[in-house]
């Protein structure tokens, strides 16, 4: 059975058997629920332990490789441009749409004890000026990990300065991304037991009310990543490349596919390479850099989820969002997204950085946990996605596209 089938197995049987749990009052019962609150605690905590190394690695590796600017001048600068300016549209959708639909609206759960960790800034400056750590091992030890990712990305800009240097540093941080991306991938083979644990304790205590808001959720998610695809991506194609809509999806199918079954753009990314270059007809050396770029910090779906999910959060717990907290939760989406590895079980990891930044309830992941990889098989398509829609834009800026190759597709 494949991975995702086993998380939604888990998913299902949690429902169920915490819909009965619940409705029971016997002693052994509540030990039941105990423990599996313990386990599902557990998984959480997992994925805490993996947070920093996981981001640290990701940025450094990533920011690297847009150093290779110096080289490829105006290519690498439209796709970095066409990075950012997608990824804030996405945002400013799962903003829109997690406003207008209120999916956690009338939960009223009951928020989690205080824990013990100072409180955070709650200006703009104060909290901006908070990110800049006095001692950057620190902030990964006690896993301020938005601090982690200030200093990753000065790190990555001095070994990019370094010359051939600092090529031996970018190997390790390369050896490390590659170390955590198989630490989070056992990891998550556990996701089913830990998922299944996270939805019995929550159905247990909060019923079958919180059914409809996870499929508002869900559905508020996908509406948004359509708007992407839709209003974004193709009038890129239609208006600024001047090309064809249909032959692009038609030569992307096959990553499409596996995008939507493995939920991991780093896996998919030798499938669209193929994809652009054998049915796009795009150069190799555009593909490999923009979408080698892309699978790093080009995570459209990813930011959408975390807005959606973190204002749902918010929403359930009944957490009013001031403008600043929205302005707050944009930009941490925006730098996280970057600072996403293209790996399942990422989106929890993230969603656990931007929660904790923005001072909404950690403990909130495990209402969103069981759903969380029927939103990464959408969002990961709108990734890869993204980053063929940049590599054909950039690729016909350049004159580095076989337009016929590109028409043949639908034939």
């Amino acid at each position: 059975m494949r991975m995702w089938a086993k998380i939604l197995l888990g998913l299902s049987l949690g429902v169920v058997v915490g819909w009965i749990i619940g409705n029971q009052s016997y002693f052994a019962t509540q030990t039941t629920i105990r423990l599996l609150d313990q386990a599902g605690k557990a998984f959480i905590n997992l994925l805490r332990m993996v947070v920093g190394l996981v981001v640290s690695s990701c940025l450094v590796v990533g920011v690297c490789h847009i150093g290779d600017l110096k080289k490829l001048g105006r290519v690498g600068a439209r796709t970095v441009l066409f990075y950012t300016i997608t990824t804030c549209v996405a945002i400013s959708f799962g903003l829109l749409l997690a406003f207008l639909i209120k999916p956690g609206r009338g939960l009223n759960l009951p928020l989690p004890p205080p824990t013990s960790s100072p409180p955070r800034p709650v200006g703009l400056l104060a909290f901006l000026f908070s990110i800049i750590p006095a001692n950057p091992l620190r902030a990964l030890i006690e896993g301020n990990v938005l601090q982690v990712i200030f200093f990753s990305l000065f790190f990555a800009m001095a070994i990019t300065l370094s010359g051939d240097k600092g090529k031996a540093v970018l190997s390790f941080f390369e050896a490390i991304k590659e170390i955590m991306s198989s630490l989070t991938q056992f990891i998550m083979k556990l996701a089913p037991y830990g998922i299944f644990a996270l939805m019995t304790t929550a159905m247990s205590s909060f019923g079958s009310k919180v059914i409809l808001p996870l499929i508002l959720v869900l559905l508020c998610n996908y509406a948004a990543c359509v708007l992407q695809v839709l209003l974004v991506f193709c009038l890129a194609l239609r208006y600024i490349t001047k090309l064809r809509i249909s032959p692009f999806f038609k030569g992307m199918r096959e990553a499409i596919v596996l995008a939507f079954a493995t939920s991991s753009s780093s896996a998919t990314l030798p499938i669209s390479l193929k994809c652009i270059r054998t049915y796009l007809g795009i150069s190799s050396d555009i593909a490999d850099f923009v979408l080698s770029l892309g699978s790093t910090i080009n995570m459209n779906g990813t930011a959408i989820g975390q807005v959606i999910f973190s204002l749902f959060i918010a929403q359930a717990y009944g957490i009013e969002m001031s403008c600043l907290k929205i302005v707050i939760l944009s930009l941490v989406s925006f730098i996280s997204a970057v600072g996403a590895a293209g790996i399942p079980g990422a989106g929890l990891l993230v969603l656990s950085i931007v929660l904790s930044t923005v001072g909404l309830p950690i403990e909130g992941i495990a209402l969103i946990a069981g759903i969380d990889r029927l939103r990464e098989m959408v969002s990961t398509v709108v990734n890869i996605l993204g980053d063929g829609v940049a590599a054909v834009l950039v690729a016909k800026k350049e004159s580095h596209i076989d337009i016929q190759q590109y028409c043949s597709v639908t034939e």
